[in-house]
């Protein structure tokens, strides 16, 4: 066995023993939801049942540049519908590796959706109104998605108290021990709930933070500014990590001034972990692409290689699946090199049996890994 495939194992190992600790942990995981719907864009027809796939993102940007100046009918074929919006998918990893969960979110109301239901048999939810609608289009090399975003305003700090209560909802942030705060990006409330969060959060607690931006891009750079700045500021009172995908880390490091823009090498995201963590003064920063990931927590470095999967049967919710396996990893006691091989096999997983695992599903993918039986 070479000293890669040592360390999937060695990671394996650790996260088997974890389990209890997971079990244990509670995590308090919001604020968005939405109903995913999954597509795929047809590229030829020849009877009502057979068809191909438009295979990738960049020939399905030439079919629509192709239209300018004139029209184009693309047909789309349904895969599925199901939960969607970076809290509940990372809340649907989380419970898969053992972790008690509260969810917060738009995930229904007065009742719940019934796509969110599955969710509510290993989670507590707290819904504030009904979830968004995502238009899912997905491509062997990336995915397309397309949000109608009419309730995200009943996600708000005044929503928040009154529905689920002022002490209930101060009970679920200082209670937690990890609190996950996602799609800052779509939740144009965000930044006054982060506000009233470093209000409420004493210096020195013991919850620890996790923040997934979920694609800024859209957003302007003195938003994201702002936003960073928030980060740092509840830093002060309590420890915070960010999380980030390839794109994000690019567009963070820009909007910081830093001159070094990562690439989708292990050396190139481990770096760009820590120049980020310690240009906002985070104690962690974790950068995931599709073939890599790295880390930078309290000090400590850490720089993986993924196991790719050419042709996943599910991309979309696969960085929110790394974030719920990493975080398991990380709060269940693992190093943070252990921590990246348990983002990486929970999404691993993930996209290649389009559904959640669970904490056993994980380590056996990085067992079977690390001896070279990956089935994609």
């Amino acid at each position: 066995m070479d000293l890669n495939n040592a360390f999937i194992q060695k990671a394996a190992e650790a996260l088997e023993k974890s389990g209890f600790r997971i079990s244990q942990t509670q995590f308090t995981i919001g604020f968005d939801g939405f109903v995913d719907e999954i597509l795929h864009a047809v590229d030829t027809r020849s009877s009502k049942k057979d068809w191909t796939r438009v295979p990738t993102l960049i020939e399905f940007a030439a079919r629509i540049s192709s239209a300018a100046g004139k029209s184009a009918n693309i047909e789309m074929v349904p895969q599925q519908i199901k939960a969607g919006g970076n809290g509940p998918l990372m809340s649907m990893a989380v419970t898969g590796m053992g972790g008690k969960v509260n969810c917060i979110g738009l995930l229904g109301y007065p009742n719940v959706h019934p796509v969110f239901q599955s969710l509510g048999e290993k989670a507590t939810l707290y819904s504030v109104g009904n979830p968004g609608h995502t238009d899912a289009l997905e491509f062997q090399d990336g995915k397309l998605m397309l949000g109608k975003l009419n309730t995200i305003s009943n996600m708000c700090w005044e929503k928040l108290q009154e529905v689920i209560g002022a002490a209930r909802f101060r009970g679920l942030i200082l209670d937690a021990n990890l609190v996950a705060c996602t799609n800052w990006t779509m939740l144009t409330e965000m930044e006054s709930i982060l506000d009233h969060l470093i209000e409420m959060v004493p210096a020195g607690a013991a919850v620890r933070f996790f923040f997934d931006l979920a694609d800024p891009e859209k957003r302007s750079h003195e938003d994201l500014k702002h936003v960073l700045g928030q980060i740092s500021k509840l830093n002060a009172r309590a420890n915070c990590v960010l999380g980030l995908n390839l794109r994000e880390a690019e567009q963070v490091s820009e909007v910081l001034g830093l001159k070094d823009v990562p690439v989708e090498t292990v050396a190139s995201v481990e770096a760009a972990s820590a120049r980020i963590a310690k240009a906002m003064g985070l104690h962690g920063v974790v950068v995931h692409a599709i073939k890599c990931a790295g880390a930078f927590i309290n000090g400590e470095t850490a720089g993986i290689e993924g196991p790719y999967c050419a042709n996943p049967k599910l991309s979309t919710g696969a960085g929110d699946h790394f974030n719920g396996g990493f975080v398991s990893g990380w709060m269940g006691g693992l190093s943070v090199h252990d921590s990246l091989y348990s983002g990486v096999g929970t999404s691993g997983w993930y996209v290649r049996n389009a559904r959640s695992p669970g904490h056993a599903d994980v380590v056996g993918f990085l067992k079977n890994w690390a001896v070279g039986k990956l089935d994609d």
